[in-house]
């Protein structure tokens, strides 16, 4: 288990249930796929102010640009790998009533 595993407690959980429901709200509004991209850059912008906090000079956030990029995109495939993999394992269970809800409504003409 790494370290990052050891965030996964129920404050995680919680913290993370609650943003895929204001995604799905906005999902909902806006287009799954808007919401998607949305999501991604939120992270990407939440995460570079974490990184800018990090540090006191720009000049430091330049020199820990490199290991800041590599670190996310890494933790974000890791994840998001971790994740399809779930999806395909139970994708009868977590997708069969949505699929065939989305087969029936690009039919129905």
């Amino acid at each position: 288990m790494s370290i990052d595993e050891n965030m996964f407690d129920d404050e995680f959980v919680e913290a993370t249930n609650k943003l895929i429901e204001i995604a799905n709200e906005m999902g909902g509004k806006y287009g799954d796929h808007k919401m998607g991209v949305a999501f991604i850059y939120a992270a990407a912008r939440f995460n570079a102010y974490i990184a800018a906090g990090s540090v006191t000079k720009a000049e430091e956030l330049a020199g820990k640009r490199d290991k800041a990029v590599e670190y996310f995109t890494d933790r974000f495939r890791q994840l998001y790998d971790g994740n399809l993999a779930d999806y395909i394992a139970n994708f009868d269970e977590y997708m069969g009533e949505a699929a065939e809800e989305e087969a029936a409504a690009s039919t129905a003409h």
